[in-house]
């Protein structure tokens, strides 16, 4: 199947033309980075000179005094402020003769081998007392007794450059990927769609049916071929224009634009949420934290049985436009809210926006399709949250640092506005009979469900665990802990978006070698130890690799989460009547998804208390320690279970 894709020319053509392009991106950033590099170097050089010229005054000051140079007292402070003011500092470090007095920021025995080693070509713009060796600017400045070194960094040159051309990928993709959006409703809208109603003129013509052929009026070229037929066959033109349903590719750019507007201040949600909290008298500030990045899920949960309710009323492209425009007025005032009360408020006005959109893009789908391809459909609204799902913390982390973090929320509600302003045309077209409509959930539901001791197994052991964990890690401790030792916004956007990188790639993956295992309880709880298993040795490592362990840990929970999502919603089907399932609706699955919500609201409520406890870090151990727990308790139950199922068959 796969030699079958690469084989075709489209395929073909598409790849080429995305690695000439990134063959040219590769070249420019290359030498950008290089020509940034010749033209910052000697600003470099200069702020050295500058920053050792004061350091050797105090300590001379400080020996005019009296003071011997073995004795000074302070040169720890003194590098440290120096390095709180400039970042680019390696070390400093004071000498007499070959004997070095003093040495911040680096092991002993440094200087003696820099001074040692060759020097190193360096462009223009070097003062006599510098040289570049083993990669360090060394700036060395006599005093009244002995040297003084001070050392910057030369690769720190490059770390801005390469942070901003990361940050121009990061926007480069956003926009790729709504460029994609758009064109592939533009292909449909204009070619696709038109030639298929040709097509079906044309069948009906040819079946004697020709009263049928000219049911709906498309424009454009195809358009105009459709006006000729009907002419030469005597057909009457369709006197309204409009009438065409809307493709139901349509539902992936409304999916995509609603869920990246929230998404756009997932990577700092809680350390924004936390300045608002920590001004706020009375509250605990780690706890009030946790409510606000987990109310907006909670409310979710609880709002989407009432959007049910609106919809046979209004309509799904009515209800998709108040839903974006509740969504919209709920980002802005986040945005702008002057206190924690009213963070917390519009918080909830967002998840009331969300539910509501998500309803309507869920009807949609539902009115679109047929029981035979309703998962296809299903799953190009997936596509499109998926890829919001990605595009959106990266590409919030980079216009928070770039413009300010209220400025992003701001920024998300004209994303949620523009949804609604063309949700008329996306969403066009007649309503199916009422019976056809997303159904909410009832508690009617629940006590089915819950007489299911398999799916109460499920829910407590696999489902809330898994979404606990998704929360309370990925959402709220992992950007508090990053930003806190200082990562930037961007830096925790881009590791987010690995999850939904990892999520969109796996999932088919997965869930295809689940079907060939065909145990899909072992998958379930293989996938939640995966997920959970780094998390426990992130307190034993230094900070200086956390960024690298949260990396490795977002890629195990995406692993680990792409292994069990699949697995774990055969199985809840699998439990369901044949008749519930043939209807669309089985009272188990919306039980575990509702479930499912309200675990992922919880879960920076449960992270947060943790953190004030201990400290974020071992917060993260303690609730991958729960989740571990967890799975082993389930695949306990479910193995025992299974092998009772076995000896019972035979």
């Amino acid at each position: 199947m796969m030699y079958k894709r690469l084989r075709d020319p489209m395929v073909q053509g598409l790849a080429l033309a995305a690695f000439v392009l990134l063959l040219a991106l590769g070249a420019v950033s290359w030498l950008t980075m290089t020509s940034g590099n010749r033209v910052l170097f000697p600003e470099l050089a200069r702020t050295a000179l500058a920053e050792a010229v004061q350091a050797q005054r105090k300590i001379d000051a400080a020996v005019a005094l009296g003071i011997p140079v073995d004795q000074l007292v302070g040169v720890e402070k003194l590098y440290e402020a120096m390095k709180a003011s400039d970042s680019d500092i390696a070390f400093l470090a004071v000498a007499v003769g070959p004997r070095t007095l003093f040495l911040e920021g680096a092991r002993p025995g440094a200087i003696e081998r820099l001074l040692q080693a060759p020097t190193e070509p360096s462009p223009e713009g070097l003062a006599p007392q510098q040289s570049m060796r083993e990669g360090f600017l060394l700036t060395s400045l006599p005093l009244r007794s002995g040297m003084f070194y001070l050392g910057h960094d030369s690769q720190s040159l490059t770390k801005p450059l390469f942070d901003n051309l990361i940050d121009v990928g990061v926007i480069a993709l956003v926009l790729g990927m709504l460029a994609f959006e758009v064109m592939l409703l533009v292909v449909v809208f204009n070619v696709i769609q038109p030639a298929q109603t040709v097509a079906a003129a044309l069948r009906s013509v040819a079946d004697g049916r020709a009263g049928d052929a000219n049911a709906v009026e498309v424009s454009g070229a195809i358009g105009a071929l459709q006006s000729r037929i009907a002419r030469l066959l005597g057909l009457a033109r369709p006197t309204e224009k409009g009438h065409a349903n809307a493709p139901l590719v349509s539902v992936r750019l409304l999916a995509f634009l609603f869920v990246f507007a929230e998404e756009l201040g997932r990577s700092f949600l809680p350390v924004y949420a936390g300045e608002f909290a920590v001004a706020t008298p009375g509250l605990d500030p780690t706890f009030a934290t946790g409510v606000v990045v987990g109310l907006h899920m909670s409310v979710v949960a609880i709002a989407m049985p009432f959007a049910t309710i609106f919809y046979t009323r209004l309509g799904r492209a009515r209800l998709y436009a108040v839903g974006a425009l509740i969504a919209s007025a709920g980002l802005i005032g986040t945005g702008l809210a002057g206190n924690y009360w009213w963070l917390l408020a519009f918080r909830a006005l967002s998840g009331v926006g969300y539910a509501t959109t998500y309803v309507a893009c869920q009807g949609f789908v539902i009115e679109s399709t047929q029981s035979t391809n309703r998962a296809s459909g299903t799953a190009m609204m997936v596509g499109g949250i998926t890829l919001a799902d990605i595009c959106g913390p990266a590409f919030g982390g980079v216009l928070a640092e770039r413009f300010g973090q209220g400025q992003t929320y701001v920024f998300a509600a004209v994303v949620a506005g523009l949804a609604a302003m063309i949700v008329t045309r996306l969403m066009a077209g007649a309503h199916r009979p009422i019976g056809e409509t997303p159904r909410g959930i009832k508690l009617r539901d629940f006590a089915i469900a819950f007489t299911n001791r398999k799916l109460v197994l499920q829910l407590v052991f696999a489902a809330i665990p898994a979404k606990l964990l998704l929360t309370g890690f990925l959402y709220y401790l992992l950007p508090v802990t990053l930003i806190g030792i200082g990562w930037r916004e961007a830096d925790v956007g881009r590791i987010v978006m690995i999850y939904g990188v990892v999520m969109l790639v796996g999932g088919p993956l997965f869930g295809h070698l689940t079907d060939r295992w065909q145990n899909h309880a072992a998958v379930v709880a293989m996938g939640a130890l995966l997920a959970a298993g780094p998390l426990l040795a992130i307190p034993l490592l230094p900070e200086e690799m956390m960024l690298a362990a949260s990396i490795v840990a977002v890629l195990a929970l995406g692993c680990g989460q792409s292994m069990s999502i699949s697995a774990q919603a055969s199985m809840v089907m699998g439990m369901a009547s044949e008749s519930d399932v043939r209807q669309g609706h089985a009272p188990e699955l919306t039980v575990l998804r509702f479930v499912e919500r309200f675990g992922g609201g919880f879960g920076p409520m449960v992270a947060a208390p943790l953190a004030a406890r201990f400290d974020t870090v071992t917060a993260i151990a303690v609730l991958g320690a729960y989740a571990v727990a967890s799975a082993l308790v389930y695949a306990v139950l479910t193995i025992r279970g299974r092998a009772k199922t076995l000896e019972v068959a035979r």
